[in-house]
């Protein structure tokens, strides 16, 4: 039975397509917030439509920030902004963000601001902001900038691994810069300079270690957990989104968005989605109990079987607040949890929901999710660093990178 928070009766804001008038389709995403004192920088992601979608297209995007309570500032400079960007989609895992800056935002209005940013007919806006971000309170104007479109900021965390007990997890940054532990976690691992950008962690099942992968299919173990091959340095048609490892910790599978799947170790094949027309991009995998299969999920939320894991349902078809991010598999592979950028989890089989983030107000996008050992609990990580906690799950800290 399905189970979760997150599902609309009306079509959702996300669901809107820009288009820029090029055949270049893209959704915008939630306003991530970046920056440190005296400059505060809001990053929307902007998603293209289509799996594995490469095409440009140029937009004019307006910025705007104003009190919650409603009404205008007047010692903000340049609001509205308006500007003209160029988005240039290459198949990467991670959306572009365009980039805003608000400075010195040490000038801050006495009132909680909310940003927003509009796009081709889409409409972007962050939560409340808090009316004091510097102490000393400095007065005076700040204004309003553009400052640049990239691949989505390095900083934004993309994944979360608990360790074996469950008393502790990891998290990273899409930039690998460093894993970031808590809890009973031991050591943060440190990346080499990556050429891709991280796309997830997982736990070596064993209790040794645990596993890094990047969009170009790179694996990078830590803590004893054994490396068993990867995918950098091959071309692929789509980039890696997912990663599950089997039970003993003897092998490994890889996921593109395209649906491919990759075995290594003792992983074993069980077919994939590769060349299928799909609805959404894959966006994340799980194995079975027994590592004689697993499922892919996409941003839709439909999922796919393989060989001994089973069906037990998906979100295939229904309105969704936001798109799903990822899933994870109960420990007795019976049942999965799909979990959405909106914070919205739903429990499938005999996955059992212990509560969601989908009716909070968050300041960033939720990137990654992983489970207790006993399927009694799970964390959610945001792409803030913000890590929330349900059922058994402990919280043991957030993992912000600045």
């Amino acid at each position: 039975m399905l189970v979760g928070a997150g599902l609309l009766t009306s079509v959702p804001s996300y669901a809107a397509v820009g288009t820029g008038g090029s055949g270049c389709p893209f959704r915008l995403g939630a306003p991530i917030q970046t920056g440190a004192a005296g400059t505060f920088g809001f990053e929307v992601p902007a998603y293209p439509v289509k799996v594995d979608q490469t095409c440009s297209t140029t937009v004019t995007v307006k910025a705007s920030i104003f009190p919650a309570s409603g009404g205008r500032y007047d010692n903000v400079s340049n609001d509205p902004a308006t500007d003209s960007v160029r988005l240039s989609f290459s198949g990467a895992s991670l959306p572009l963000g365009i980039q805003w800056e608000w400075r010195p935002h040490c000038a801050d209005p006495a009132s909680p601001g909310v940003f927003s940013m509009s796009a081709d007919g889409q409409l972007s806006s962050s939560t409340a902001l808090a009316p004091t971000s510097c102490s000393p309170d400095l007065g005076g104007t700040s204004s309003l900038t553009f400052d640049a479109v990239q691949q989505s900021d390095p900083n934004v965390l993309v994944g979360i691994a608990a360790t074996v007990d469950g008393h502790g997890y990891w998290t990273v940054p899409a930039s690998g810069s460093a894993v970031l532990a808590r809890g009973d976690a031991s050591g943060s691992g440190f990346l080499p300079q990556m050429t891709a950008h991280v796309v997830g962690i997982v736990s070596n099942p064993t209790g040794l270690g645990y596993w890094v992968v990047a969009s170009d299919g790179g694996v990078f173990a830590f803590g004893g957990a054994p490396f068993l091959g990867s995918l950098g340095g091959r071309h692929l048609d789509a980039p890696v989104v997912g990663m599950a490892a089997s039970r003993d910790g003897g092998g490994y599978w890889l996921a593109g968005a395209d649906g491919g799947v990759f075995a290594f170790g003792n992983a074993a094949f069980e077919g994939s989605l590769a060349g299928r027309h799909l609805e959404a991009p894959i966006v994340g995998m799980g194995a079975s109990a027994t590592g004689e299969g697993y499922r892919l999920v996409g941003a839709d939320g439909g999922v796919f079987a393989f060989g001994n894991a089973a069906f037990e349902g998906s979100l295939a078809r229904r309105r969704l607040n936001a798109p799903v991010v990822g899933m994870k598999v109960t420990d007795d592979g019976a049942g999965y949890w799909v979990v959405a950028a909106d914070g919205g989890v739903f429990a499938f089989g005999d996955a059992t929901f212990c509560g969601s983030a989908g009716d909070l107000a968050l300041a960033a996008p939720i990137f990654g999710m992983d489970v207790m050992p006993r399927d009694d609990g799970y964390w959610l990580v945001g792409a803030d660093g913000g890590v929330f906690a349900f059922g058994a799950a402990g919280f043991y800290g957030t993992t912000r990178l600045n």
